[in-house]
């Protein structure tokens, strides 16, 4: 924990969920922002805040969910200020080199599911599914990364978003919509050695600066 957090006996209580939790809300934070060193920025936020209200955490949700949701307001807030138009994304090579390899099942597929890790052995397209998922509404973006990279079920994502279990399914299976609509129209789909639906981009894939608050405005 940040040195800047006053140390009192909470904090003993606090430290085995920051330990066991850390690494969900992490990966959370950075799929959303895709950027290694804001995510390492706003999950420190999260965290903070999340120790500033321990005594008020009344398991009213399980410790996972609380501080998921913590996590997703920081995130919204986040991307609803002015500084989130000037960061650049990274790329795909520099989030691997500080250690934020993409883990687990992505983003398009229901029948034959592209998986993250296999898009992770072609830069370019990793790269195309990561502008796209940012290219998601809030609504639909916060769905799919919980459960494609966080791997929580439909119960727990409604848990996190405070929607029904019905909302939930329907956000998560118009993410995956969309995300197919977005690579049919820009990529190159084929399947790999493995059978697994992948693409490559049409044309390259050009930097772009967050856009979150075009994106938040989207209709779910």
């Amino acid at each position: 924990m940040d040195d800047a957090i006053a140390r009192d006996p909470n904090e003993a209580d606090f430290t085995p969920a920051f330990r066991a939790h850390y690494g969900d809300v992490h990966r959370f934070v950075f799929h959303m922002v895709q950027h290694a060193s804001l995510a390492d920025e706003l999950t420190q936020d999260a965290f903070v805040k999340a120790y500033r209200s321990w005594e008020s955490y009344r398991g009213e949700a399980p410790m996972r969910i609380w501080l998921l949701r913590i996590g997703r307001n920081v995130v919204f807030d986040y991307l609803r200020s002015p500084r989130s138009h000037s960061r650049d994304l990274e790329s795909l090579d520099e989030a691997l080199e500080q250690g934020h390899e993409p883990t687990a099942q992505a983003v398009v597929g229901e029948s034959e599911p592209l998986t993250v890790e296999g898009a992770a052995r072609q830069s370019e397209m990793t790269e195309c599914v990561q502008r796209f998922v940012l290219d998601l509404p809030e609504t639909l973006r916060t769905p799919l990364i919980l459960h494609d990279m966080v791997g929580l079920k439909n119960a727990e994502i409604a848990q996190v978003v405070d929607c029904s279990l019905e909302a939930a399914k329907m956000r998560l299976h118009r993410a995956r919509v969309r995300m197919r609509q977005l690579m049919e129209e820009n990529c190159e789909l084929f399947h790999d050695e493995r059978n697994v639906l992948s693409c490559l981009p049409a044309a390259p894939v050009p930097k772009k600066r967050h856009h979150s608050r075009e994106a938040l405005s989207k209709k779910s």
